[in-house]
């Protein structure tokens, strides 16, 4: 009952039923504030946070920030990666429709020779990389393949289980060095991280998310002396859920105004 003044960064996490939601029901001033880069896609979710905070009273697009030379400019190539077998799924009369959805993703996350695509862009790059996954077991696969090539990379893999001060020191190397590739699953590094020397960014999650394309973005627009551009690596694979979802992140790129090409990649 003694706040006065509520500031919420991020605000775009207050979302119905989590703890922040709770608590900023117990704050009673009428002085709220949120910022994010990010509104939820969800109508609903939307509104509970005007609920809370009151109307949207300024916005401003990322390519105004270019325009003004706050941010770096960007540019995405996606990979469209055509594979010469598919996931091996069977529909049954006990299928849900999930199950083929997971039938593909299983198949992308161990494949082999998508995994090695990934390995050959980190080895050559000529400055920081950061590649972000979903998931734990992929970016383990990721981080083996690129440790056992003949790579001249300092690689780490940055997951849930790696100490808050770790996270840190490897963000301390790469504004230090230019030869680090980062390893890291999204929700982890999508937000709330400022790596100004970060040159390469590649997706290799897929999904479709707004929140998480638009926040995995914001890490390599930090301004640096050295960084001319973002270059940012989209893997598109050629399969049912990875065209539909790519499809989506393209949308995202024009909505954004970021200068957006492709070109395709074949498993022989």
């Amino acid at each position: 009952e003694s706040v006065d003044l509520l500031i919420v960064d991020e605000v775009h996490k207050v979302r119905r039923g989590n703890k922040i939601n709770d608590i900023i029901k117990k704050i009673y001033t009428i002085h709220k504030f949120g910022f994010t880069g990010t509104l939820p896609e969800e109508v609903l979710d939307q509104w509970n946070i005007f609920a809370k905070f009151g109307d949207r009273i300024y916005s401003k697009m990322s390519h105004e920030l270019k325009t003004e030379s706050y941010v770096t400019p960007a540019k995405v190539t996606a990979l469209v990666i055509n594979y010469k077998t598919g996931p091996q799924f069977e529909r049954t009369k006990d299928s849900t429709p999930a199950d083929e959805y997971i039938a593909e993703l299983k198949f992308l996350l161990t494949n082999d020779f998508r995994n090695g695509v990934i390995n050959h862009l980190v080895n050559k790059f000529d400055n920081n990389s950061l590649v972000l996954v979903d998931l734990i077991d992929h970016g383990q696969a990721i981080y083996d393949k690129i440790t056992n090539s003949s790579t001249t990379k300092e690689v780490y893999f940055i997951r849930g289980e790696v100490e808050v001060e770790e996270r840190k020191r490897v963000q301390t190397l790469m504004e230090q060095q230019t030869n680090i590739c980062v390893i890291a699953i999204s929700k982890i590094f999508s937000t709330g991280i400022n790596i100004k020397n970060l040159h390469y960014l590649i997706f290799a999650g897929g999904g479709k998310a707004k929140v998480k394309i638009v926040q995995s973005i914001g890490r390599g627009l930090r301004l640096h002396e050295d960084k001319k551009e973002l270059i940012i690596f989209d893997i598109a694979d050629n399969l049912k859920y990875g065209m539909l979802h790519y499809q989506k992140r393209k949308q995202l790129y024009t909505q954004e105004k970021i200068p957006h090409s492709f070109t395709t990649c074949h498993e022989k």
